[in-house]
């Protein structure tokens, strides 16, 4: 019995080290991107929604986390649904603004490493501030195919975003750097953009 209680304490506090190691490097990744921000003279056009929106969007995903291993005394991995993170994140962002619409396609069963799930983020909010440069429509479509995520989004006013590269060009350094962190990829077609990554 004491054997399995000491099992159980040493396994606790690895969890407890590795769910804080890992809070402390995405901590560390909002503050990468705020260097970048200050480097390239990147400008938003609201630093300060920009830096809610990430604050959000880790407060949200460490909350999702938790509740989903509510149940259990020993979380097994670091994964959380995607479809529940985004239903809640594109709510909160729409109630800055209507111009923001998205589709959730058979994703129901899909889970995300808490890390991915917060670049994938970090993305989403770039592309919003770009949105509202723009005052434009945005709509994203999200659904997955042979352990791909795939995230379609489009500009009302942009006649082909075969374009979109050149348009964004001033301020896609950090955009660029969190797509390959996250092991992800842009195509460009006429009617949408179109962002890949890979789900275990």
């Amino acid at each position: 019995m004491t054997n399995g209680v000491k099992e159980d304490n040493e396994r606790l506090k690895e969890i407890l080290y590795k769910t804080l190691h890992r809070f402390k490097n995405n901590l560390q990744t909002q503050l990468s991107l705020m260097n970048i921000q200050t480097s390239t003279n990147r400008s938003y056009f609201d630093d300060k929604t920009i830096i809610v929106d990430r604050i959000f969007a880790l407060t949200h995903v460490y909350d999702l986390y938790y509740i989903s291993n509510k149940e259990e005394y020993l979380p097994k991995d670091s994964r959380v649904s995607l479809q529940s993170f985004m239903l809640h994140f594109f709510q909160y962002l729409k109630n800055s603004s209507s111009k923001i619409d998205f589709e959730l396609n058979d994703i129901s069963e899909i889970n995300v490493e808490v890390d991915d799930l917060l670049i994938l983020s970090y993305i989403i909010i770039e592309i919003n501030d770009f949105r509202k440069s723009l005052d434009d429509d945005l709509y994203f479509e999200i659904y997955h195919q042979n352990s791909k995520a795939f995230f379609n989004f489009s500009f009302s006013s942009i006649k082909t975003h075969e374009n979109f590269h050149e348009l964004f060009e001033s301020q896609y350094k950090i955009l660029d750097l969190l797509v390959m962190q996250l092991k992800g990829k842009f195509d460009y077609e006429k009617k949408y953009v179109k962002l890949s990554f890979p789900i275990l």
